[in-house]
């Protein structure tokens, strides 16, 4: 995972206070508990991220040689397959 721990915690916090001073939800649960699955979404997010980039990688992996040969540009390749998949599979990363 590319973020800190420390930066999500900072982050969902950030979300928390916005949806509390702009009244736009009702919280039913200690302020705690909602923070917490703020900060849970947010890694599931990270982490399902950090499994398509592998994904991507093997894919690139298993063709190295062809890529190599051909002198593709591993960085563009890996952006293209990597949106590539994320439109298909209708991601928000």
């Amino acid at each position: 995972m590319r973020i800190a721990n420390e930066i999500v915690d900072k982050i969902a916090g950030l979300v928390l206070q916005r949806l509390k001073n702009k009244e736009l939800v009702l919280f039913k649960a200690e302020e705690v508990k909602v923070r917490a699955r703020i900060e849970a979404a947010i890694l599931a997010d990270l982490r399902a991220e950090d499994a398509l980039d592998a994904e991507v990688e093997g894919m690139l992996r298993s063709h190295s040689e062809e890529l190599d040969s051909e002198g593709a540009d591993y960085r563009k390749l890996f952006s293209m397959i990597k949106g590539r998949l994320v439109r298909e599979r209708e991601l928000i990363i």
